[in-house]
């Protein structure tokens, strides 16, 4: 489990990435290769 403030900055960056640049949730992640799986997962159903 990453840790809250880590989770919340992920959260808000994908965000604005998918609303300024139009790409997916998933697209965006995979430009951070040093995330595990399990904090993608994370991430992803916070949003």
């Amino acid at each position: 489990m990453m840790p809250l403030w880590k989770k919340n900055i992920f959260v808000r960056v994908v965000n604005r990435r998918m609303q300024y640049e139009g790409k997916t949730a998933e697209e965006i992640l995979l430009e951070y290769p040093a995330l595990t799986e399990d904090e993608k997962t994370e991430i992803l159903a916070a949003l």
